[in-house]
């Protein structure tokens, strides 16, 4: 067979593989900060060097072809290969720069001691940590922007690794005078702040709800907040009750600012995992988080 020679460049990869991911050209040219009509082009363009149809555009959502889903898994190699490149040149492996991306729970609450202790025995290694949800620090580490990531929520890609490193528990938490025990039924005449979507501890207690007959649009919301202490603040002053982190109001508890309010029959668990790329080498800093984690969530 004749050997092709191929005209593409990075860009024009990363439109293609986020158009996937997205499932859309608007969302990807929201996601890439770039304008849909460049998105189209890069596909376009990549269609016209390869010589073959990559995605069907004759239906609302985005179907890959059978040489589409070839090119998929070519770009994800390709990709992975530079990112490894790039954590090597870096010295992710001997020391330099590690970035996780963690959720709100573990960003506040439970790295920085993981953090504090890695630095005491390893001065070499410097992090950087990136706070968003669960869902987007899936995607950070994914895409490879993110060495690593920590997560209430596993987001199954078949690219990804989760491994389980601690527990937690979703309590409903009020202001110091609220009642100690409620019904399920009472939860439609309380006011609510929620966090914001993708969040995993949204997911968690949302799911938790219907085991008990409640569904997210029974609850009366006056305010969405991405951020804990925004809502134990707004908790605090009397706004409303929300579903918190047990692991983020231990020290609220034990000044009895606020308190955890018992819903009958229900109990929500989760686990915090460790979230890595299987086609990606851990560097030695991601490592040392993992299992510095693990030991944690042991105790």
């Amino acid at each position: 067979m004749k050997n092709r020679e191929f005209n593409f460049d990075i860009r024009q990869l990363r439109s293609f593989l986020t158009v996937i991911n997205e499932n859309s050209f608007t969302a990807a040219s929201r996601k890439l900060r770039v304008g849909q009509a460049t998105v189209s082009h890069h596909v376009g363009q990549l269609e016209k060097a390869l010589g073959v149809k990559l995605i069907n555009r004759k239906t609302k959502e985005i179907l890959l072809t059978d040489e589409g889903r070839i090119f998929q898994a070519f770009c994800e190699r390709l990709f992975a290969g530079l990112d490894s490149l790039s954590s090597e040149l870096d010295g992710g492996f001997a020391g330099g720069l590690t970035t996780i991306a963690a959720s709100t729970i573990p960003a506040a609450y439970i790295l920085p001691k993981i953090l504090a202790s890695v630095n005491k025995k390893h001065r070499d290694i410097s992090y950087r940590v990136a706070v968003v949800d669960s869902r987007e620090a899936v995607e950070m580490v994914k895409e490879g922007r993110a060495d690593a990531g920590v997560v209430g929520k596993e987001y199954r890609q078949h690219s990804l690794s989760y491994t389980p490193v601690c527990r937690d528990q979703i309590v409903l938490v009020g202001f110091k005078g609220s009642p100690d025990r409620v019904q399920p039924d009472d939860l439609a005449r309380m006011q609510f702040i929620i966090r914001e979507p993708g969040s995993g501890t949204r997911k968690t207690y949302e799911d938790g709800l219907g085991t008990i007959g409640i569904t997210p649009s029974d609850l009366t919301v006056v305010m969405e907040c991405s951020s804990t202490d925004g809502i134990k603040e707004s908790i605090a002053a009397g706004i409303g009750v929300s579903f918190i982190s047990r692991i983020a109001i231990e020290r609220e508890i034990r000044q009895k600012t606020l308190k955890v309010i018992d819903i009958k029959g229900f109990s929500v668990g989760r686990e915090f995992y460790f979230v890595s790329s299987k086609n990606r080498r851990l560097p030695r800093g991601a490592s040392l988080i993992r299992d510095l984690l693990i030991e944690y969530g042991s105790r």
